[in-house]
């Protein structure tokens, strides 16, 4: 293993014997020895045989030794509960130290500096969260409602028709739900029809959000307090969604993260999860075109294939049997292209009205971006789409050298560097404005670093 992901493991452990021993203290050990104390840090011997354990206390030096002597009797202890509750082999031995540091005020900022460096917190790229602590969070839980973000696609229904196999193969009630319906392409999916449109009653004591970095873009969900919120997600964003999560924007998809849990829980992949994995990948790398297609989403999917999935019939469904409406949908919408006089960028438009001259609904839209972005010498497609009398979704394209996750973020969205969206209020021309005039600024920085 790399010297520094074996680092960033060693903090990451380091972080869970934190949480835990907090939780432990929090909860009371029975030393009258043992009152107000914060743990402050552990830190980790390289072969996980020692441990140093940091904690203050608002009390004064005599308070303090009394305090180590009951932290020191309870080691045994807590050695015992954290052996149960992480699950690893090995579990160190505990040294408990009095943070003289957090006197001077300086050990917390010098601690996170260091870690901020050496892990990347402010790289917007970096995993968070893991396949193992999801996994657990799926153990534990009893009944779960299972969703992603409105508007499903491809990833989006097969993910969460993904996770419902699992969970069903675990022997846990599930809940499948999205407030809008499952695109007409990908209802051949396993069991499609158990995605409901209202979750109905609880409770439940694990809600899962997929595919979606802000809880707002989802449906109207149950009330989350009694409830463990967890998160699955791939896109760019500064904040994990849920209590427990699993972000890492590299991977190409849902699907392949929910092959990476498998291990973890343990299963294996039968035929009706390994055609939701193949779907998810195949949806979100369009058909193994995108940069997003790594080595590991071709091994996973190659991996479905030797199970039974077949390639030819997942893509006829996805791709080659699409409705009458939506082509003549797709008509009016080509009717709007507009291409800037650069001829870099290009949109289309989408409006209510369409919708209604075509007897069509939102679900029947996916792919007409790649329309303007299959256009010799377009670097960014945009596509809007009417929300409301003066609101707008913009959805964004990019072949890859502008990052268009960081011009939806100036307008309160985010996603992938390739693909992303926002939305905005206004006037179409008013909203037009905006979205060109940051478009524009981005090539021409683009243009300049090039330059340089």
């Amino acid at each position: 293993m790399p010297a520094e992901m074996a680092g960033i493991r060693l903090r990451r452990l380091a972080e869970q014997i934190q949480m835990e021993i907090s939780d432990l203290l929090l909860r009371g050990l029975k030393d009258p020895r043992i009152g107000f104390v914060t743990i402050t840090d552990v830190e980790l011997s390289p072969d996980l045989s020692r441990a140093w354990v940091y904690f203050s206390t608002p009390e004064g030096p005599e308070k303090q030794e009394q305090l180590l002597e009951g932290l020191r009797s309870a080691s045994g202890f807590i050695r015992k509960v954290l052996g149960k509750r992480l699950h690893i082999k090995q579990i160190p031995e505990f040294e408990f130290k009095y943070d003289h540091s957090l006197d001077r005020g300086d050990r917390i900022e010098r601690i996170l500096a260091d870690v901020r460096e050496k892990e990347g917190w402010d790289d917007p790229g970096r995993t968070r969260g893991s396949a193992e602590e999801v996994a657990r969070a799926l153990r534990e839980g009893k009944r779960f409602l299972v969703t992603s973000h409105r508007n499903p696609d491809g990833d989006a229904v097969a993910a969460v028709l993904g996770l419902g196999n699992i969970l069903r193969r675990m022997d846990r009630e599930v809940v499948l739900y999205n407030p809008d319906p499952v695109p007409h392409n990908f209802r051949f999916l396993p069991r499609s029809d158990e995605i409901l449109t209202e979750y109905g009653t609880g409770p439940f004591d694990t809600i899962v959000v997929m595919d979606c970095s802000e809880l707002d873009r989802a449906g109207p969900l149950p009330e989350l307090a009694g409830s463990r919120l967890v998160g699955i997600d791939h896109h760019l964003t500064t904040s994990p969604l849920g209590d427990v999560y699993y972000l890492d924007p590299r991977a190409s998809s849902i699907g392949e993260m929910l092959h990476r849990m498998l291990p973890h829980l343990p299963l294996e992949m039968d035929i009706e999860l390994a055609t939701c994995i193949y779907t998810s990948i195949l949806s979100d790398t369009g058909s193994f075109r995108y940069s997003n297609t790594t080595p590991e989403a071709l091994h996973v999917a190659a991996e479905a294939v030797g199970l039974g999935v077949s390639p030819w019939d997942v893509s006829l469904q996805v791709y080659e049997s699409q409705p009458v409406e939506r082509v003549r949908l797709l008509a009016r919408v080509l009717d709007t292209l507009e291409i800037d006089a650069s001829g870099r960028y290009g949109s289309i438009l989408v409006t209510q009205e369409m919708f209604e001259q075509t007897g069509t609904s939102l679900e029947l839209i996916d792919g007409f971006i790649n329309v303007p972005r299959g256009i010799r010498g377009i670097e960014v497609a945009i596509q809007f789409r009417q929300d409301g009398a003066e609101r707008y979704k913009v959805s964004f394209r990019s072949r890859g050298i502008v990052n268009v996750a960081e011009i939806a973020e100036q307008f309160g969205g985010g996603g992938h560097a390739n693909a992303s969206g926002c939305s905005l209020d206004g006037s179409l021309e008013e909203v037009q404005e905006r979205i060109y005039g940051a478009v524009e600024k981005a090539l021409r920085a683009c243009d300049s670093s090039q330059e340089r």
